[in-house]
């Protein structure tokens, strides 16, 4: 097994083969894997990483092209990202999890569940579109995403424009400062691949069927997936739980972490699979 070390000097672990899937895992008990979103990284589940979920074993990664994951050499697809949770679940002999994603990370959340529904223990779809409707203005948010893009070599002004429409009005300068390196540290060329594919999907689930515990959290400032969004979804999908956070914005388990933290704990432990 490679080990890598990541930015913060923590130790790594990775899958094996071409395509190495960078992972961290703590604790013991039932698996949660937690999946990140457009722009983030691992990193953005320290606060669900640091042991306040004892009792479980939880497991954060680096989708294929971010963090210390292997490049993508061509196109992606979201089947690509479904693939490098599988294989970490698989290398580390987890048949079925709680699945967690937040906004681009509850895309693969659900495509995970529409392929491989037996290894899904309940979804928690935090900030996201639904896997029946995935796409909305999709001229407008690749103009967001890329736009702040053309003719730079970092990611600094998308940092600088993108960031703050995202957060909610208790955001700390310290919380603020983290997201912001999380996007400061995207790879160009991935970030630009995963857009192309964002923008690209169709609709590949039926929420009506999704026989799975669901929890769909959102924000009250969230102005990507507003609480609309979220709200059509947990009344799509059969006997789903509807979380709202008060005075948040898109980074849910960032911003609210001991709020974000005691809502999955009571939906997990009721939901105990």
């Amino acid at each position: 097994m490679a080990t890598l070390i990541s930015p913060q000097h923590a130790t790594l672990k990775t899958t094996d083969g071409e395509m190495r899937i960078a992972y961290e895992e703590r604790g013991s008990g039932t698996p949660i894997v937690f999946l990140h979103g457009i722009g983030g990284n691992r990193s953005n589940w320290a606060a669900q990483m640091d042991g306040s979920l004892s009792g479980f074993r939880t497991v954060a990664l680096d989708l294929r092209g971010y963090g210390a994951s292997s490049l993508p050499k061509g196109a992606l697809a979201l089947t690509d990202f479904v693939e490098d949770v599988v294989s970490v679940m698989d290398h580390l002999h987890i048949r079925s999890a709680h699945l967690v994603g937040l906004s681009m990370g509850g895309l693969v959340v659900q495509a995970l569940y529409a392929a491989y529904p037996e290894r899904v223990t309940s979804l928690t779809l935090v900030a996201c579109r639904g896997g029946h409707s995935p796409v909305a203005n999709g001229e407008g948010f690749a103009k967001d995403r890329l736009g702040p893009l053309e003719g730079q070599n970092s990611t600094a002004e998308l940092a600088r424009t993108l960031l703050p429409k995202l957060v909610g009005p208790d955001v700390s300068s310290e919380t603020f400062d983290m997201l912001q390196k999380s996007l400061l540290d995207l790879h160009l060329g991935s970030y630009r691949k995963t857009v192309a594919m964002r923008v690209a999907l169709t609709a590949f689930l039926d929420l009506g069927l999704v026989s799975a515990p669901a929890l769909v959290m959102a924000g009250t400032h969230d102005t990507l997936a507003p609480i609309a969004q979220m709200t059509e979804i947990a009344q799509l999908i059969p006997d789903a739980t509807l979380k709202v956070m008060e005075r948040c914005g898109h980074f849910i388990n960032i911003e609210k972490p001991a709020d974000f933290n005691h809502a999955l704990r009571s939906f997990l432990t009721a939901h105990p699979g």
